[in-house]
């Protein structure tokens, strides 16, 4: 079984698979041959021979270069990696593993606001005892109400984390379904239609969508003005979901408490960007998922998906 994989970044270490991490499959999968292709010619010049390639990206006309391709697999989560229709006989997935990295990137989000660690320290900037101003802003997570639109994998992991911490939770997917078992009496899933609903008595929005046209700017002015004073606003979806400057508007105006950005429109977010003078946006760049051990879950994943595939 030869596999090709191209798995490289040149900013995050951690997007980089390591020899190690390739011999781990082939541990695991009976006569698997790992290529590790340090760049996109050396890709190129291997899929003649792969039946499997692991990859960030693919390109359409990359299926006329492997006529013995079976399975294209991506550690990415965001169908926005691969504008793609795989030929008949190849499969193309994507993987869920980052569900509960990223999840722990939003309670930190969440906890941070609540209990004043950011703003701890921008008041340390004006002040060298802000004790007072920081009580008038420090709340409980516990009893709040968190609603996080996009409730697939990555937002019922949200859910899962956020639960011990006493919240009431409301999922919105594009239709209505069954709630977790962890759920209680008091939380839901709602469809989309929904969301309107839901909006008004939301102290945390957390936004985990993808990308596309049913999407786009869903939290536009309108629904942005929903909310109520207070509240926060998380994305760690995509940036296509928010209308950023309604966002700016609303946040410099005081009408929410903060928002916590990991994905924008563009990246990296432009320099000249309203966010970026919001004393209370708070701004990641697109790095939520980001783990030391990513590539090791991933090959963990692709190994199991491996071994329930009865046709390879």
């Amino acid at each position: 079984m030869k596999i090709s994989a191209w798995l490289t970044h040149p900013e995050i270490p951690c997007f980089n698979l390591t020899k190690k991490q390739a011999e781990s499959i082939e541990r695991s999968i009976d006569e698997a041959q790992v290529k590790i292709c340090r760049d996109r010619d050396e890709f190129i010049d291997s899929l003649e021979e792969s039946e499997i390639v692991l990859v960030w990206t693919f390109l359409q006309e990359w299926f006329d270069l492997a006529p013995g391709l079976r399975w294209v697999v991506t550690p990415a989560a965001g169908r926005d990696y691969f504008q793609v229709e795989a030929p008949d006989g190849i499969q193309v997935d994507y993987c869920s593993f980052h569900g509960e990295i990223i999840a722990e990137t939003v309670i930190g989000m969440l906890l941070s606001h609540c209990r004043g660690l950011r703003e701890t320290e921008l008041l340390n900037k004006e002040s060298p005892w802000p004790r007072r101003d920081l009580a008038r802003k420090l709340v409980r997570l516990r009893g709040s109400r968190l609603t996080i639109l996009g409730f697939g994998n990555i937002g019922t992991w949200i859910a899962k984390l956020a639960k011990p911490f006493g919240v009431q939770v409301t999922g919105i997917r594009r239709r209505k379904g069954v709630s977790p078992e962890f759920f209680e009496a008091d939380d839901e899933v709602l469809g989309v239609e929904g969301l309107d609903t839901a909006l008004p008595t939301t102290d945390h929005l957390v936004l985990a969508l993808p990308s596309g046209e049913e999407t786009d700017q869903i939290m536009n002015e309108r629904r942005l003005g929903l909310l109520p004073e207070n509240a926060t606003i998380s994305n760690i979806g995509r940036g296509n979901a928010v209308d950023e400057a309604a966002l700016a508007a609303a946040l410099q105006e005081g009408r929410l408490a903060a928002a916590w950005l990991d994905v924008f429109h563009n990246e990296p977010l432009e320099e000249d960007s309203p966010l970026r003078s919001c004393r209370n946006a708070f701004i990641m760049p697109h790095c939520s998922a980001v783990s030391p051990n990513y590539l090791e879950l991933f090959c963990a994943e692709f190994i199991e998906k491996f071994r329930a595939r009865k046709d390879l």
